[in-house]
């Protein structure tokens, strides 16, 4: 580590700024934020030390303790951040975040399997290397998978209207929250705190079209003797942004990378003749039968080397960037004071969402298992017929998918004291549920197939015969027609998770000369289950085109975990905790202990010099452990065929390069547990309790990942065995054990196959312990607040993120990647950091906060496009003691995202890394009743 970058980074943190972790950071327990800014300002004007507050429990400790900054760095967004810095969802905070560098899949991910959910990547890791918890409970897993293979929790089940604060800790955390805690934690603590009645009402839209939102909250609290009661509702509507609601994506003629060039539409409805390759012309009036399509602009189109067909510049636009939605969510949070030494306490949140998504036009080509061609038996030739389903024939929303998720938290438990003893008890239940419906209209091969081609008359070599009649393709449908060759694929996922829990903390158990040292220890037993169906006729292919993940699988876990807090000597303390977990599932066992080291150096009251090292692990997704076989159509290179049949041609060139075919997969119930090692060290500077610095390096290194052997990986193997060597000429033994597991994965054609003899025609994977990946960087952050007199308080914040390697190897033996370095486009930001200021001044606050995201690869991978910086602002005025009025924008220079020339794949920008929202504006009114 360079000494100097991290004085860099410090000045970089200076000089951008954003939101940072609080002096006095609150409890696991949230409370209102006004009750919460009129603590922090008490505590502000009180200028106490931080050894002299009440103990509280922090994220990322068992044990309540009176210092808030510990031996690992916490950063925390407060409700009242989340409102003035202009979030929409709690998606949008965490997305926001310096430490949230990695892509993710989400809304704009166009037929990907999780459109309808959202998650988080930090420190561009996994999504499912990040532990959510919520009010410090992990919650369960969404139940369809990410990226068709793995587990991840969905974000959009959390009302935002009922956050108090969200903890960001990040670094290995197994120690003391189990799996999944190798990237860090997300801590979403709710309101547990309400004095009296808050109504508000959100209402707003985009500048740019599209997206128009309303949301309500009401959240209560009233103490009725011993009980306590807290609750809260929200109603929340949004609809969709389409893709031609925005300039830069509703055409084909937004392509960058078209230099001038002709505009060359998606081929809407095609045939090609499969002897030459070259489209058969449909004539002029075939394609304006068509016409009325896509809004008017189906057309006669010429693709200049292929013939001529029918499309639309506009064809793309039509599907959802942003899901259009109706959520309710309701909260219950109520603790009754049995006696002194007894509480009872429970809360639950329940969220129904509706969501309506839309993966663009649905369409068709023939005979999809011979990789389209047919046997037209009144041309006598190979063809292959495509055709686009348009809106106007089907009805706008016919093709939309529909998904219902409905989750649930539930927490009961009691907690006390033994009698005067200083050991504290509490014991408690939890468990969180989601369960997605998701329901579409989807051709049916068979009826579809005999819709445009007619009855299959026989078959040569395994292509099929037909003799259709071509008007059929150019002559318009009905809704009705198309339901009359489609039926609706539904099916019902769930998963759950639930555990017991016994823990009991001290934290005076002895004294030492410097302190008294602190104790807690926990145990727990719990349960996970996923349960991810598929439709039986997906599975027997009766669907057009149509593949889906399935499995089911339940898996019991109990651990044990112990943490002591000992101070060494009055400057020095430290922090030792340790877990063991044993996981049971399909007959295996899998069990690790992991656990942390953490100092705190104290050379005095306004200097902290910490340090941290500890393990985590992630054991196996229910995904990876339970998916039964399921299937996706990729494209594969035919490396055997390029070797011998086109020896001196590059690979990029041989005509077997983009070859389609089924790729098949399934679950591994022998997977070991994913394992990690962390590190970091840092320093907090706070002269004073409005004035903080914080720098903190940070190392994580994971072995044992789980990852499928590529595609390409496979069939580069495949012909270095049949051939005996690979290119470099090193020797490859096809009788080995490896060359045997790699060849059976590959499935070819027969021999005699016409069209493609010995053609690829599947290939299949399976997922292993075999991949290792190493990132480090700094973060940085400063925070300070100023008393003006008259002019008010002013506050400014930055917060800093630099990733300084990231390293990926997939199998031991390969060559170590430098992501960071890499020329790829699906690469994340290097670095973000954000800069806020904000004014108070009498009735009138004022907030404004800058992000800026770092370069990243071009899609080409020729260079890089710029950095992408957005501002957020605010401004909310006090009518009364009870009413308060907001003017909230999200992106308000109307940002859209970096122009890439080269990007040349529709909607020609990165959607792992941007989004194409532009201007939010929203109108906010609060009314608070006593």
């Amino acid at each position: 580590m360079n000494r100097k970058l991290l004085y860099v980074a410090l000045g970089a943190a200076l000089a951008y700024g954003a939101p940072t972790a609080s002096l006095h950071a609150q409890s696991a327990s949230g409370q209102d934020s006004t009750d919460q800014a009129s603590s922090d300002s008490s505590q502000g004007q009180s200028g106490q030390k931080a050894k002299k507050l009440e103990t509280i429990t922090v994220t990322g400790s068992l044990i309540p303790q009176a210092e808030i900054e510990t031996s690992a760095p916490t950063v925390q967004i407060t409700a009242e951040q989340i409102q003035t810095r202009g979030y929409a969802n709690v998606y949008d905070v965490l997305r926001s975040q310096p430490l949230a560098t990695g892509q993710v899949q989400d809304s704009q991910y166009a037929g990907g399997f999780t459109q309808g959910a959202t998650t988080v990547s930090l420190l561009g890791l996994d999504p499912g290397f990040t532990l959510i918890l919520l009010n410090g409970h992990p919650l369960a897993d969404y139940p369809l998978l990410y990226n068709g293979s793995s587990n991840f929790t969905d974000l959009s089940s959390i009302p935002v209207s009922m956050v108090d604060h969200i903890d960001i800790l990040p670094g290995n955390q197994s120690a003391i929250y189990g799996s999944s805690a190798i990237a860090g934690v997300v801590n979403i603590v709710l309101k547990d705190h309400v004095d009296g009645i808050n109504v508000t009402a959100r209402m707003g839209g985009y500048s740019e079209g599209g997206g128009e939102n309303q949301r309500v909250s009401i959240t209560a609290g009233h103490t009725w003797g011993k009980l306590d009661v807290t609750g809260a509702l929200q109603l929340e509507h949004t609809a969709p942004i389409w893709g031609y609601d925005r300039s830069f994506t509703d055409s084909s003629a937004d392509n960058p990378a078209l230099n001038g060039g002709p505009v060359i539409p998606p081929r809407a409805v095609l045939i090609v003749d499969g002897n030459t390759g070259k489209y058969v012309d449909p004539g002029a009036a075939a394609c304006g039968n068509l016409s009325a399509g896509y809004g008017g602009t189906l057309r006669y189109v010429n693709r200049p080397g292929s013939g001529y067909y029918c499309g639309s510049d506009y064809s793309n636009g039509y599907q959802t960037f942003v899901n259009g939605s109706k959520a309710a969510s309701v909260y219950l949070n109520a603790k009754y004071h049995a006696s002194e030494n007894v509480t009872l306490y429970g809360d639950v949140l329940y969220n129904h969402n509706k969501i309506k998504l839309n993966s663009g036009s649905r369409f068709w080509y023939s005979s999809i298992d011979t990789g389209g061609y047919f046997v037209n038996a009144n041309t006598g030739r190979f063809e292959l017929w495509q055709r686009f389903f348009t809106p106007e024939e089907i009805g706008a929303s016919t093709n939309n998918d529909n998904q219902t998720s409905d989750s649930y938290t539930v927490t009961a438990g009691a907690q006390g004291t033994f009698g005067g003893s200083n050991w504290d008890w509490n014991a408690y239940y939890f468990r969180s549920e989601q369960k997605v419906k998701d329901s579409m209209l989807w051709p049916l091969k068979t009826k579809v197939e005999e819709f445009f081609l007619g009855q299959q008359q026989g078959d040569y070599y395994g292509y099929p015969i037909y003799a259709p009649d071509t008007a059929r393709m150019y002559t318009p449908l009905t809704e009705a027609d198309y339901r009359g060759f489609s039926a609706v694929d539904q099916t019902t996922s769930k998963t759950y998770t639930q555990n017991v829990n016994l823990q009991l903390t001290n934290t005076s158990l002895f004294s030492l000369p410097a302190g008294d040292v602190g104790v807690a220890g926990l145990m727990q037993a719990g349960e996970q289950y996923w349960q991810n169906p598929t439709d039986p006729r997906v599975i027997a292919g009766d669907f057009w085109g149509l593949t889906g993940t399935q499995g089911e699988g339940t898996r019991r876990n109990y651990a044990a975990a112990l943490e002591f807090r000992v101070p060494i000597f009055s400057m020095l303390s430290a922090n030792v905790s340790g877990r063991y977990d044993d996981f049971r599932y399909g007959g295996q066992t899998d069990s690790k202990a992991t656990y942390k080291l953490g100092l705190e150096f104290r050379p005095f009251d306004s200097l902290l010099i910490r340090g941290n090292y500890a393990t985590a692990f992630r054991s196996p997704d229910m995904g990876y452990l339970f998916a039964g076989p399921s299937g996706y159509y990729t494209q594969g290179t035919d490396y055997y065929y390029c070797r011998t049949q086109e020896p001196n041609v590059p690979i990029s060139d041989c005509t077997q390069n983009a070859v389609n075919i089924s790729g098949r997969q399934a679950g591994n119930i022998k997977l070991k547990s994913i394992t990690a090692k962390s590190w970091g060290y840092g320093v907090v500077w706070s002269p004073s309790s409005t004035f903080t610095m914080k720098a903190d390096y940070y190392h994580i290194s994971i072995a044992n990942e789980v990852n499928s052997l590529s595609i390409d990986r496979i069939l580069q193997d495949e012909a270095n065995c049949r051939i005996g060597s690979n290119t470099a000429g090193d020797p490859y033994d096809i009788n080995s054990g490896l060359c045997q597991s790699e060849l059976a994965l590959v499935h070819r054609l027969p021999a005699n196959n016409p069209q493609n003899p010995n053609g690829l025609s599947a290939v299949d994977t399976l997922p292993i312990n075999i991949s290792d990946e190493v990132v480090n960087g700094v973060i940085a952050s400063a925070n300070w607040r100023h008393d003006m007199g008259r002019w008010g308080t002013l506050g400014l914040g930055a917060d800093y993120n630099v990733l300084l390697k990231h390293t990926y190897r997939q199998i031991a033996g390969d060559p170590v990647q430098d992501l960071l370095g890499l020329r790829n486009y699906y690469n994340g930001y290097r670095d973000v950091s954000t800069a806020n200021v904000d004014w108070d001044i009498g009735d009138w606050s004022f907030s404004v906060l800058g992000t800026r995201r770092g370069k990243t690869f071009n899609y080409a991978g020729t260079g890089k496009i710029g950095a992408w910086t957005t501002y957020n602002a605010s401004v909310s005025y006090k009518l009364s003691d009870s009413i308060d009025l907001s003017l909230i924008s999200n992106n308000v220079t109307n940002k859209r995202p970096p122009f890439d020339k080269t990007y040349s794949a529709y909607p020609y920008y990165n959607i792992f890394n941007y989004n194409p929202l532009q201007r939010a504006l929203w109108f906010q009114a609060s009314i608070h009743f006593q």
